[in-house]
């Protein structure tokens, strides 16, 4: 069954002709909705809370010639879905989605874009994002399990928000910005070309960068914290080492860990024979050097108490250095 749509405006008769091209703006209303799909959407797309019971859609474009742009929403059922037509090679222009996102869980929203950038603020849903080029803010959300976003060629800039469990973002270019988030259990933040830098979190912490630092300042991880760089430094920071133990990597790069440690834990750094070294303040347990493929380690292991939770810190080219 298709639902026809509230076109608050008609064509909100913004058409205006400008040197630039076209301005053009439009606007929907709908109700009953609880999935929401952009599928071929080239501009922004911003996720705002609705005022009422329902939502809406706001569309502002600046576009030439008018005529080879073609937006489309429309209401099947409980789903809400917004395309883009574009024809003709000389087609350009500026285009953005505003979204009214209506209050209370279970919303899903749906996002394929080819380019563009997302904003949300003050919503509650689970989102699925693809884009191939744009940047992603996220603020005072409330972002609901399974979501998983992913931009080719963009930063994330997430906070003051919570993150429920089994949530992936990452990026193939660009850095992951979180500051005073809490997180759920098996989420997981990567760039193959970027940093990760994390200011006061909380919650399960999964950080990895194929080239860049990841930085984590002022946080508690709930359960196991991994934290991995391939051609960067580590720095942790904490308010207390991880109950369930914590994993610190780079292949290329110092690995930092700087925290308060209990009363039970072992700690066991490891660095390259050749190219690495292990700065460590407290009385060492056992030393010991090893094989790995063609390189040799040397591993230096530091237990209290009764063992506590596993602390593994490495590096195959830097320095390993634990402050206390």
């Amino acid at each position: 069954m298709r639902i026809n749509l509230v076109w608050r405006a008609g064509l909100i008769a913004l058409l205006v002709l400008c040197m630039s091209g076209v301005a053009l703006a439009e606007e929907w209303d709908f109700s009953g909705v609880d999935r929401i799909e952009l599928e071929g959407v080239s501009g922004n797309v911003k996720l705002l809370p609705a005022g009422g019971g329902g939502g809406s859609v706001e569309l502002r474009a600046n576009v030439s010639p008018r005529g080879n742009f073609k937006p489309s929403v429309e209401q099947d059922g409980d789903t809400l879905r917004i395309r883009e037509s574009w024809t003709g090679r000389s087609s350009r222009g500026d285009v953005e989605w505003i979204i009214h996102v209506p209050s209370g869980s279970g919303m899903r929203i749906s996002i394929e874009t080819a380019s563009g950038s997302l904003s949300a603020e003050g919503i509650s849903a689970r989102i699925d994002l693809s884009t191939a080029s744009g940047d992603i803010e996220l603020i005072d959300v409330e972002l609901e399990g399974h979501s998983s976003l992913s931009t080719a060629s963009g930063d994330y800039t997430i906070e003051d928000m919570r993150i429920d469990d089994d949530v992936s973002f990452s990026t193939a270019s660009g850095d992951i910005h979180l500051n005073h988030v809490e997180i759920g259990e098996d989420v997981s933040f990567s760039t193959a070309s970027g940093d990760v830098r994390c200011n006061d979190c909380r919650g399960s912490l999964v950080l990895s960068s194929a080239s860049g630092d990841v930085v984590v300042k002022n946080s508690s991880i709930d359960g196991f914290g991994k934290f991995s760089s391939a051609s960067g430094d580590v720095l942790l920071h904490l308010d207390e080492m991880p109950r369930d133990g914590l994993s610190a990597s780079s292949a290329s790069g110092d690995v930092v860990l700087d925290g308060k440690f209990g009363r039970d834990y072992t700690l066991i750094m490891s660095a390259r024979e050749d190219k690495g070294r292990i700065v460590n303040p407290f009385k060492t347990t056992s030393r010991r050097t090893y094989r790995e493929g063609r390189y040799t380690y040397e591993e230096e292991v530091v237990q209290q108490g009764s063992g506590g939770p596993e602390i593994r810190l490495h590096t195959s080219s830097g320095t390993v250095r634990v402050k206390n």
